[in-house]
């Protein structure tokens, strides 16, 4: 469900009220939760936000998201929460676990579902074996080696009729697995390691006895103590290929995530580090990085709380963020007391309770050593005063290109799928190698000979057959016939790509009661503009009344921020100088009021 990126719809803070309301359905689907584990599960005092996303075939999911880390889900359609490994991690006995091979992990992240070979079953196999449940039961997968859960699924029969199938067929519908978008969506940390499951530790003490047997004489294992060992010990993995084959052939999914699994395994080899450690160096880096960059201009004493938000926070390398909560400081005023005791920094309280940064050690090693790396941080971050400092960091937008239509059949020769989004460069650089490999090019010329693939690809039917065409041609026609899409990643987020061509921001004048006019401001949120900070920002910057409310004779959802008088002149200058927003990216800047002669 997961597997491709999903687009977001909404997302909005929980209030009190709700809180209570979604501990109480959770309680009641999960009843091992203590009012303790609920309580962590949703804190008061922490952020709880409720996301509203699209998956990639239409569902409509909605995604409780605690501290950054999506939590449980459920389908709009149902009423059933599910919940994600990050919940499971903390809670591994909160669902039915079903064991499988370490390696079928992957393949279930390239979309797959898990079939009946690939479960791992105690004993010999009885209508208890799967354990007691009927169809569409909820159910977690672990592995031979971890009984930390790596995904969440459904069952596809009951436990009877698992029994009775033989070992054969689909076992488990596949919601969400470990390294998927929704695993994404988080602080992306891997699994914990738990010690191999009870159903692998029973067969090893099975093992170890039958050999202890063995060596002391005691006798020969029977036929029917073999098949017991083997059993409770690994199905063998041709089996499992065997299912994972049947699989591909079922579930077209499979073969339209080669790539995702390749990126899967890859991050697989190179696990990231994580943990408060982690965080410690980034918070000690982003420190030394603010005193050498904006902080050389900085007038002391100043606020500690100003200092983190204004000068450590944009200091950030791009891709990472701040949380001090993670760190093993927990709270700013321990972070800078210890630096303090190094004699980087002295901080002290005035008046009672509110803690200033006096004065910095510049000759201190640690700082003079400190060299900033220009390019780790692309992306100059927009300081929200407003709303307890928080930051807007620009979202980066990349105009791409799906494959599909009469495109597809020439890139599943290259090993790639419908709906599969690729770059300018990406298109260029595949039919270069398509045309190198096929020998399409004519020696020592521009022009190439298109074979059957590439005409149905450039070729509009209605132009009937052309023998040659020029590389420039092959390129321009390639993109033109591939469906716009538009990739938009927002600081700390997953991608989001999004089918069409992006809409503008839209500035528009218009006149209301006794000719007065007002600026509109449409479609601001879709570059992850907060619109009440915004409006607060031009209401201070040009002294004018502002509001924020639902757009007439737009489509529905549509909000626009209105402003008294002519003011596009300010708001595209805060767009393009204060936000970052491409000038493409928005429209009406020519209804700026003209100057008076």
């Amino acid at each position: 469900m997961f597997i491709k990126p999903f687009r977001i719809k909404s997302q909005t803070q929980l209030k009190g009220s709700d809180r209570k309301k979604l501990r109480a359905e959770l309680s009641q689907a999960y009843p091992s939760l203590t009012v303790e584990d609920l309580a962590s599960v949703i804190p008061n005092k922490e952020d709880v936000i409720f996301v509203r996303m699209y998956c990639y075939k239409g569902e409509s999911v909605n995604v409780y998201q605690v501290q950054r880390d999506p939590l449980f889900f459920t389908l709009e359609k149902e009423k059933d929460i599910y919940p994600t490994v990050y919940l499971l991690w903390r809670h591994p006995h909160l669902l039915h676990t079903f064991t499988t091979h370490t390696p079928v992990i992957d393949i279930l992240g390239g979309g797959a579902d898990l079939m009946l070979p690939g479960i791992i079953t105690k004993g010999e196999m009885n209508p208890y074996s799967y354990g007691k449940f009927e169809k569409g039961f909820h159910v977690a997968i672990n592995t031979a080696d971890n009984k930390a859960p790596h995904a969440v699924g459904i069952t596809a029969h009951s436990s009877m009729d698992m029994y009775m199938a033989g070992k054969r067929g689909k076992g488990v519908s596949i919601l969400h697995v470990y390294r998927d978008q929704l695993w994404e969506m988080g602080s992306r940390t891997p699994p914990p390691s738990l010690g191999p499951p009870d159903i692998m530790l029973d067969a090893q003490v099975h093992l170890e006895v039958a050999q202890d047997d063995e060596a002391n004489g005691d006798g020969v294992i029977n036929d029917s103590e073999t098949s017991r060992c083997e059993t409770k010990d690994e199905i063998p993995l041709v089996q499992v290929t065997d299912a994972l084959q049947e699989v591909d052939l079922r579930n077209s999914q499979a073969d339209d995530s080669n790539s995702s699994l390749e990126a899967s395994t890859l991050q697989k080899d190179k696990p990231q580090p994580t943990g408060p450690e982690v965080m410690d160096k980034l918070l000690f880096h982003c420190f030394l990085k603010a005193w050498k960059t904006s902080g050389k201009k900085i007038e002391l004493p100043i606020l500690t709380s100003n200092f983190y938000r204004l000068h450590m926070v944009p200091a950030c390398p791009d891709g990472t963020s701040l949380d001090i909560k993670k760190s093993s400081y927990k709270k700013l005023s321990k972070f800078l007391n210890a630096l303090a005791k190094k004699e980087l920094i002295q901080v002290k309280e005035f008046p009672k309770g509110i803690e200033n940064i006096t004065a910095v050690n510049w000759e201190h090693e640690d700082i003079k050593s400190f060299i900033v790396d220009k390019e780790e941080t692309t992306i100059k971050p927009v300081i929200n005063k407003k709303d307890g400092g928080q930051t807007f960091i620009p979202p980066l937008i990349e105009e791409v290109h799906q494959v599909s239509g009469d495109t597809l059949q020439f890139f599943k020769a290259n090993g790639l799928c419908k709906g599969e989004v690729l770059s300018t460069a990406e298109v260029r650089n595949i039919v270069t190698d398509y045309i190198k490999r096929n020998s399409l090019q004519k020696e020592g010329q521009k022009i190439v000979n298109v074979d059957r693939l590439l005409h149905e690809a450039v070729v509009n039917r209605k132009e009937g057959y052309k023998e040659t065409l020029r590389w420039d041609e092959i390129f321009s026609r390639m993109l033109g016939r591939m469906a716009p899409a538009v990739k938009i990643t927002r600081h700390g987020s997953v991608p989001v790509i999004r089918k069409g061509k992006l809409e503008p921001i839209e500035l528009a004048v218009a006149k209301r009661s006794g000719n007065k006019k007002v600026t509109l401001v449409y479609n601001a949120s879709l570059y992850g503009i907060d619109e009440a900070e915004f409006a607060h920002q031009i209401q201070v910057g040009v002294a004018a009344s502002t509001s924020v409310g639902p757009a007439e004779h737009k489509p529905q959802g549509t909000t626009q921020v209105l402003i008294q008088g002519n003011q596009v002149a300010f708001v595209g200058r805060l767009l393009i100088e204060t936000y970052h927003i491409p000038r493409k990216y928005i429209r009406g800047l020519e209804l700026a009021a003209k100057g008076k002669k």
